[in-house]
């Protein structure tokens, strides 16, 4: 057991494990196959990263990506770790020099793709190889059950039947337990041990704002968080060209990423996001498991998720260096009207009608007024030791409460008396004396309730409209264009005239109401991570330095400290070796390299 402490903290800088690490590594080393779900950021890579140091001869990484491969042998040749990557994208010269290496028993760790098993030759190759141990990473890709199905991992059986005798360990960020038992199968897991981590992620708040006035709210969250990565997922490839150019008008130095680019463009882009020198993109799903960047501090969904998968994968790309970040989903249920337009493309039947109910289920997590984490973990089939996070949307506004009474009779009577015909930005509507084309030509101005809610903002309206909504006052009829109803619960209410308690909104002049809660509530605070210790001049002149390291040595700058680490540093201001080997994150060889310059800009700023 001492080994593996004294391996940890020699080439990964750190002084203990993180939960089920060790529990996982000793499974594996033990010869045990192996299934970890782990939610990103847990720490994943180092359970099968630090028994290759130990097992001898090399362990095979299964790798979907050659973006993700390559950052993770820099990051492992940066701490030390002999490792490398077999792919396409390297010269016929170069190709041959690696495979005559891994022959020699040069590497440790050795990255291919899932495609490249089933190549001529490399079966035959592999044979000659040393080869203790199989490690799969992004293990759901082989599950036709899970989000992101790739045919060319069924190719692994061929490893399974190659080398029967040793490890595999499969690793996936998120699975169901249906797609837990698929990978299992597929893979021919024998009696492997299961390793299930908590998805919940304390350091991401997680927010569903109300679409209104996008392009502002989006500029907003991006001026809020100077020099900080972000991302903003996008519904289509023109989509992500549009607002990139938008957001350029505004003064946002941002790019756009989509599959339908040139590879080289598509390439050149993500390169410049990972090594920041653009820090803002507008992408599709598209811009996915390849961004292994730790530091981006906010990932927007202007567009609501296909999946709920989809969609935790996605808010997982932020505060991958555990830091404070921030998710925000804008909701419209008028973007159903794009997504069903997409589903209706699908000519299989049955493919149709599992994504509709898919997309349903995102929708009805967006309406919903119950804690965002727990909804979630429910969905993955994890159960929470809480009922409330305190950190998203609606756990940070319930903690106060105000008499809705009156704004609610108001919403429910209008529903009532336009006829239980109509979706809810018509009844804001009504309630908000609208003289829109489609009001007069029913003759809804006319109606007793035209009007009545004109002193309240339509964020307000909208919100506490979804408050009642979640609490069974109203129903909703689900169809192309949802429309919504009064329940016997809100007729109830209206007929006794009840007293209606709900979360207090807050409104901050001048910013739309469903923005003001959240900043009210300091859920969309300016600041990164609550540490009054961390001395923020010093913190952006060691990440100035760390930019500057990282192009010289053309790595991403996470890969050379992590701002995790930085922030330690501008707290503890550490001029002595042992000083900075007392940090978490920071091992001998990074002391080694790194080392010296540190400590010249720590004094520095210290005088």
């Amino acid at each position: 057991m001492t080994l593996y402490y004294d391996t940890l903290k020699q080439y990964f800088g750190y002084d203990s494990f993180r939960p089920l690490q060790l529990e996982i590594i000793s499974a594996f080393m033990s010869g045990q196959d192996t299934l970890v779900v782990m939610a990103t950021s847990g720490g994943k890579s180092l359970c099968y990263q630090l028994p290759a140091l130990l097992l001898g001869g090399m362990t095979i990484v299964i790798s979907p990506l050659i973006s993700l491969m390559k950052d993770q042998v820099d990051a492992l040749t940066l701490n030390g770790v002999s490792a490398t990557m077999i792919n396409s994208s390297l010269e016929p010269d170069e190709l041959a020099r690696r495979m005559k290496g891994v022959e020699s028993g040069l590497y440790n760790l050795v990255y291919m793709a899932p495609e490249r098993i089933a190549s001529a030759g490399v079966l035959e190759w592999l044979k000659r190889c040393k080869v203790s141990a199989l490690a799969i990473d992004e293990a759901h890709c082989i599950s036709q059950w899970g989000h992101d199905f790739r045919p060319d991992y069924r190719n692994l059986r061929l490893l399974r039947t190659q080398f029967p005798a040793i490890p595999v360990i499969a690793l996936t960020g998120s699975a169901t337990p249906r797609v837990q038992r698929d990978i299992a199968m597929q893979l021919d897991l024998r009696q492997p041990q299961v390793f299930i981590s908590t998805l919940y992620r304390e350091n991401l708040r997680i927010s569903v704002l109300s679409k209104r006035k996008e392009i502002d709210m989006i500029v907003d969250l991006i001026h809020r968080r100077p020099h900080e990565s972000v991302i903003i997922y996008c519904f289509s490839r023109k989509d992500t060209e549009k607002l990139a150019a938008t957001l350029r008008l505004y003064g946002v130095a941002a790019a756009h990423y989509h599959g339908g680019m040139e590879s080289s463009k598509r390439a050149s882009v993500q390169e410049r996001f990972i090594r920041d020198d653009v820090l803002v993109i507008a992408a599709t799903v598209a811009f996915g498991m390849g961004i292994d960047k730790s530091n981006v501090r906010l990932v927007i969904h202007r567009t609501f998720p296909q999946t709920m998968e989809g969609y935790y994968q996605e808010i997982g790309r932020a505060g991958r260096d555990g830091l404070l970040s921030d998710c925000i989903m804008l909701y419209s249920a008028g973007d159903k009207i794009k997504l069903d337009y997409f589903v209706r493309g699908i000519p299989d039947e049955n493919e149709r009608q599992k994504t509709s109910a898919m997309i349903h289920e995102v929708m009805d997590y967006a309406e919903s007024r119950v804690c965002r984490w727990r909804a979630l973990l429910t969905y993955f089939g994890e159960t929470t030791e809480f009922s409330t996070c305190g950190t998203c949307d609606v756990c940070a506004q319930s903690t106060t409460q105000s008499d809705a009474t009156e704004i609610s009779q108001k919403i429910l009577s209008t529903i009532l008396r336009t006829g239980e015909h109509f979706g809810k930005a018509y009844i804001i509507k009504v309630l908000r004396g609208s003289r829109d084309k489609a009001i007069i030509e029913r003759g809804h101005e006319t109606l007793s309730v035209w009007g009545i809610g004109r002193e309240y903002a339509e964020a307000e309206l909208d919100e506490t409209f979804m408050q009642l909504f979640a609490r069974g006052y109203i129903g909703k009829r689900d169809s192309e264009y949802p429309t919504f109803t009064v329940t016997a619960s809100g007729r109830q209410l209206l007929k006794e005239k009840g007293v209606v308690l709900l979360p207090q909104i807050c409104i901050v002049p001048g910013m739309d109401t469903s923005v003001a809660k959240k900043v009210s509530s300091g859920l969309l605070s300016k600041k990164i991570i609550p540490d009054e210790n961390v001395n923020q001049d010093c913190f952006e002149m060691l990440r100035t330095l760390r930019k500057e390291i990282a192009d010289e040595q053309g790595v991403p700058a996470f890969i050379v400290f992590s701002d995790a680490v930085l922030r330690q540093m501008a707290s503890v201001l550490p001029t002595t070796d042992e000083a900075f080997l007392a940090l978490s994150g920071v091992g001998a060889k990074k002391l080694e390299q790194y080392g010296t310059r540190f400590r010249e800009k720590i004094l520095e700023y210290s005088h």
